[in-house]
Order: structure tokens, then C-alpha cells, then sequence
């Protein structure tokens, strides 16, 4: 919050009121008079006209949102600063469209739709001031654009990030040699490869691998995987705790009890979970999507195999559960680089890129 009100004059953030169900994983309630900026909450398809823009200096928009490409001629219009925010890139929404879309038809129409607003967004990009990506893969996709920043969105505060006394506890107990402890926490779908993540477990324990898995969340894949675990024998391997706390229980459980996190996403979204996760100390083994490829290169803070290689990735775990030092060498650089993308660091770095434009 104190971050928030470092910039000078008043911020107002513009809101599309959803009729979407509210989720059940990552929910959070605010009061509006708690808020350090005011907020403006339009209605099912109203659109931010120039008159929500009066009095601006600068508008942060986002570029995923297909009713925000216009603000950057609004704003020229007006004589105000744009600067677009990207997430996604078109083979994330491609791969969206194909996960979730079962009729071929109706996935056409939707890949159509997706093409025609990715023209409207290279036009909205070109009378922007600038842009601010989220991962590497919408920094390199967009990459001719000016005033570029790259950024890794996270959660974590420097004073939620392991201390060093509780890394030496942890890698303590993984040179034990007791069961490898791996862990997921997101959204439970088919997108986040929360389905492969249960049939990981019952491939490594058919190559007899000793190890646990906790499983954070909730979602529509949540009762099939119970399912499957439960036809597999797998209770005594694999946990699923359902959704908890952020900062008060899943950051110190990860912390504390986990060697290795297992992400399986099928999608190049720039996920807040690397960072989040590499905050705690811990390596990542996952598909290699072109986000968390551009973090490997990056920082050698995990290992990947090819998207959906589930056979990929157990035997990169089974090798490390005889190669533990190699885990504490990688958490060790793990931490090294998310001290480096801290909420701090990365809130002030968008701050300053903002500033400089006005």
C-alpha cells in the first residue's frame, strides 16, 4: 500500500462489474473505503470514455482486456500518456482456445475472434507511450515496441521471502535422503496441468520413487483427481488440502516442506507462481511453455522437460531423489533471483518506468 501512495496526485482505477461466479481459489474481500485509490465501477459492457479519463496524466491499461484497446486513441486524443499492460501473447490464447473449447466449430469461430482482436491490439500498441510486460514471453513477442519493460509479477514482500536460517534447516533435511517432497498450489484445471500432476504421482510410484505431494487448491479438475488418487492407491503419496491462506500458511509450508515444485502448465502465461515460488528457496521442475523456458534462461533455477511429457519430468525427479545436492545448489540460486523481482522492487520498477513517461 505505501507504494501505492508514493505517486503523486490521485489515482482512480476503472472497473468492469463481472457477472462471472467468484472464484473459490484466491478470493479476497476489501473494503472500498480501505482502498488508497479511487475507484470507478461501471457496468456489465459500459466502455471507460474520455470523461473517466479527465484529469489524467497517465493511463495504465490492460492490454488482455478486449474492451481497453481503445484507450490509447482516447488518450491521444486527449493528449494523455498510454502505457499498455501484457500478459498473454496469441499461442497462450490459442492454447486457451483449445483446452477449453471441445466443438471444433466454435473453437474456429473463437480462433478468428482471437485474430482479429490480436490486429486490434498491434494498433492500440502503436500510438501507446509504451509498454509493461508480465514474463518473458509477451516482452520478446512485442519486443519492437517502445518504452518496453519487462516484469515478473509476484505477491511476495522482501519479509516473506526464506530467511537463510530456514533454507539451512530445510536442505538440512532434504540431505537426510527421506522421501523427495514435491508440491503444486494453483488453480485446479486442465490449463495448469493439475490432471498430469496425479498421474505423475502414479508413475513415480510405479518406478518406486519415494516421495509426497501436496497439491494447494481448488478447482473444476478437483474432484477427478481425489478420484483418481483414490483408485490408485495414491492417499498415502499424494495430499490435496484444497485451497489456504497465501501468506499465512502456503508461503511457510512451502518454506519449510517442500523440495521441489512440480508445475505442469500447459500454457505460456506468465504465472506469478515461479516467482512466488522461487521466493521460498524452492526449484521448479516443469514443462518447458515459453514462460518458464524464458525464466531458465534467465536463471538456472529448475528443470524442464517438453510440454506434456509427463515421463519427461519423472525421470528428471527419480534422478534428482539420488542427486540432492544438485536441488540445493538450485534452490540456493532460486532465492538469489526472486530477491532480485521482490514485490518491492518489481512495484517501484513499474512506477518508475510510468514516471518517466510523463
Amino acid at each position: 500500500m505505501q507504494y501505492i501512495q508514493k505517486w503523486p496526485g490521485k489515482i482512480t482505477c476503472v472497473f468492469n462489474v463481472s457477472s462471472s461466479s467468484l472464484s473459490d481459489f484466491g478470493f479476497i474481500q476489501v473494503a472500498e473505503n480501505d482502498l488508497p485509490f479511487q475507484c470507478i465501477l461501471l457496468g456489465g459492457g459500459e466502455q471507460i470514455t474520455a470523461e473517466h479519463l479527465r484529469n489524467a496524466s497517465i493511463v495504465l491499461a490492460s492490454a488482455d482486456a478486449h474492451d481497453q484497446l481503445h484507450l490509447s486513441l482516447l488518450c491521444r486524443e486527449a493528449g494523455i500518456q498510454c502505457v499498455y499492460v501484457i500478459e498473454y501473447i496469441p499461442e497462450t490464447r490459442y492454447q486457451i482456445a483449445a483446452l477449453e473449447t471441445k466443438n471444433p466449430l466454435l473453437r474456429l469461430r473463437r480462433l478468428l475472434y482471437l485474430r482479429q482482436q490480436e490486429k486490434k491490439r498491434l494498433a492500440a500498441f502503436d500510438i501507446s507511450e509504451g509498454l509493461q510486460s508480465n514474463g518473458t514471453p509477451a516482452y520478446y513477442h512485442y519486443r519492437k515496441y517502445r518504452n518496453h519493460l519487462l516484469y515478473f509479477d509476484t505477491r511476495v514482500f522482501r519479509k516473506h521471502m526464506i530467511s537463510e536460517t530456514d533454507l539451512v534447516g530445510r536442505l538440512d533435511e532434504l540431505s537426510r535422503g527421506n522421501p523427495i517432497r514435491l508440491a503444486f498450489s494453483g488453480r485446479l484445471i486442465r490449463m495448469k496441468g493439475a490432471d498430469h500432476l496425479v498421474k505423475l504421482a502414479l508413475k513415480l510410484k510405479k518406478r518406486s520413487v519415494l516421495f509426497s505431494l501436496v497439491i494447494y487448491g481448488a478447482g473444476e479438475q478437483e474432484k477427478e483427481m481425489k478420484r483418481f488418487i483414490a483408485q490408485h492407491g495414491l492417499g498415502s503419496e499424494v495430499s490435496m488440502p484444497g485451497a489456504v491462506d497465501f501468506y499465512g500458511k502456503l508461503l511457510p509450508e512451502i518454506q519449510k516442506n517442500v523440495d521441489l515444485f512440480v508445475c505442469l502448465h500447459r500454457q505460456s502465461d506468465p504465472s506469478c507462481t515461479y516467482l512466488e515460488t522461487l521466493s521460498c528457496g524452492v526449484p521448479i521442475v516443469g514443462y518447458k511453455n515459453r514462460a518458464f523456458a524464458g525464466i531458465l534462461d534467465l536463471a538456472d533455477i529448475g528443470w524442464g522437460a517438453e510440454m506434456n511429457d509427463i515421463d519427461g519430468i519423472v525421470c528428471i525427479i527419480e534422478r534428482l531423489s539420488m542427486n540432492r545436492a544438485e536441488i540445493a545448489e538450485k534452490s540456493r540460486k532460486s532465492i538469489d533471483f526472486a530477491c532480485k523481482h521482490d514485490f518491492e522492487t518489481t512495484f517501484q520498477k513499474r512506477i518508475d518506468h510510468l514516471r518517466s513517461l510523463v
